[in-house]
């Protein structure tokens, strides 16, 4: 299995209650148990169950240890580690029904997907929270690219800040990504530029059945993320 990779899963794709469930509930520990019981509906639960037995199968296969015996640590900010094998980095993300898992050995990985259930107001939500540059750009947008360029900056946020284990109470703003569109990169604020790798980015919007479009972005320091391709990407658990 190369690395980098990605993983994602719809709740339907393995049914509440099968076998195959059961197997992945088997996979979880006390904690994750007790966690999963303080969701108030059915489908959470199962929601939570599919994240969890998808990480632990996925990190089980690639450190060569049993995914039940998986032991992670929490940093102070909130980032989960291996706790055996720190070295692999790892990020999850939920929207809607799906399920994103990210995976690299290289440095540390953001993932974030979003699936567009209802109608927003991109320009009051990027004028209160991103950079004036990005606000710009969504401003010339015409309707029909308006969410794509809405989705495409906010995925590749949220994963930047997953992959810096902050989270994005950061500051939005903090990353001017308007550039990007055009090729010419990024713009950090003082103070974020925290090491001499350049950050690498990838966005791609997956085809739904439903005629939607689920956004996905990547964000780290691992030269191949911004490699990954829509074809690379495994829908399920690994063999």
């Amino acid at each position: 299995m190369s690395l980098p990779a990605v993983w994602i899963l719809h709740r339907d794709d393995i049914a509440p209650g099968s076998e195959h469930a059961k197997a992945l509930d088997s996979l979880l520990s006390k904690e994750e148990h007790a966690r999963q019981l303080r969701y108030a509906s059915d489908q959470a639960r199962h929601g939570f169950l599919l994240s969890r037995g998808l990480l632990r199968t996925v990190l089980g296969k690639i450190s060569g240890h049993s995914p039940e015996s998986l032991d992670f640590s929490i940093s102070d900010s909130g980032k989960p580690a291996l706790a055996a094998t720190p070295e692999l980095h790892f990020s999850l993300s939920h929207s809607g029904q799906w399920i994103a898992l990210s995976v690299s050995c290289e440095a540390p990985v953001g993932i974030d997907i979003e699936q567009p259930q209802k109608p927003r107001d991109f320009l009051r939500i990027a004028h209160h929270y991103f950079h004036p540059d990005e606000c710009a750009l969504l401003d010339d947008a015409s309707p029909e690219l308006l969410p794509v360029h809405f989705y495409r900056l906010w995925t590749m946020k949220e994963a930047f800040f997953k992959a810096r284990g902050t989270g994005i109470s950061e500051g939005l703003g903090r990353i001017n990504l308007a550039g990007f569109h055009l090729g010419e990169g990024i713009r950090l604020d003082a103070g974020m530029a925290d090491s001499e790798a350049p950050w690498q980015f990838n966005y791609l919007m997956l085809p739904l059945a439903e005629g939607n479009h689920l956004h996905m972005a990547l964000a780290g320091q691992d030269p191949a993320l911004a490699e990954i391709s829509a074809e690379q990407i495994t829908r399920g658990l690994p063999d």
